[in-house]
C-alpha cells in the first residue's frame, strides 16, 4: 500500500494591527520565523496573515521586514493607511474588525519607571534628561520611530523606551546615535 502524506511548508507571515493610538502596523517575516511570529502577533494583540496565496504575496515588498525579540515579542514598524486597508482585506472576515480596533497600552507602565506620555521633547542635546523624547532606530532603512528616554548612563549613552512599543525591553544608544524631534512638536 502506498501512501502519500501532503507535506506543507510554512509561508511568510505578515503581522499587523493598530497600536494605542489606532497607528496602523505592519510587516513581514520569512517563512523560517512563521512559528514564533505567529506567536508574536498573539501576544501582542496583533493578528498573523500567511502569505499563502499570490495576491497576499505581492504585498510582501512594499512591508518592512520585521524583527523576532527573545521576549517573544516582534518590532513590528508604522505602515501607511492604504497599504494597512489592502493588508487587511485579506484576513478572514471575524478577523477583519479586531485589524482595526484600538490595542489598549500596558496597564503596569508605572511598574517600568516611566510614564506612557512623555514630558519633554528637549530643544537642544544639553536638554535630554530623563522622560525626553527622541528618535531611534533599529537600522536606518528601517525608519526612526519616538523613544522616551528612561535613564541617562555614563558616556554618553542613553537607555531608551520605545514610546509605542512598551512590551518591547528597553534598550541602550550612544547619543550621537539619537535623534530630536523638531520643537514645535512640545506635548
Amino acid at each position: 500500500m502506498n501512501v502519500q502524506t501532503a507535506v506543507t511548508l510554512p509561508h511568510p507571515i505578515i503581522i499587523l494591527g493598530r497600536d494605542d493610538n489606532g497607528k496602523a502596523h505592519a510587516s513581514f517575516f520569512p517563512a523560517t520565523d512563521a512559528q514564533p511570529a505567529s506567536r508574536a502577533a498573539s501576544l501582542m494583540g496583533m493578528l498573523a496573515l500567511p502569505a499563502d496565496n499570490e495576491a497576499v504575496r505581492s504585498l510582501l515588498p512594499k512591508l518592512p521586514k520585521g524583527k523576532l525579540f527573545d521576549s517573544g515579542k516582534a518590532f513590528v514598524p508604522f505602515v501607511k493607511q492604504d497599504l494597512y486597508q489592502q493588508i487587511a482585506a485579506h484576513l478572514p472576515e471575524a478577523d477583519r474588525a479586531k485589524a482595526e480596533e484600538v490595542r489598549a497600552a500596558p496597564t503596569d507602565v508605572s511598574q517600568q519607571g516611566h510614564s506612557a506620555t512623555p514630558t519633554n521633547v528637549p530643544d537642544g542635546w544639553g536638554k535630554i534628561v530623563v522622560g525626553s523624547l527622541v528618535l531611534a532606530t533599529e537600522d536606518p532603512l528601517e525608519g526612526w520611530f519616538e523613544a522616551t528616554v528612561v535613564e541617562l548612563k555614563p558616556d554618553n549613552v542613553l537607555r531608551l523606551q520605545w514610546r509605542h512599543y512598551l512590551d518591547l525591553p528597553p534598550f541602550n544608544r550612544r547619543l550621537e546615535d539619537v535623534a530630536l524631534l523638531h520643537p514645535s512638536m512640545k506635548l
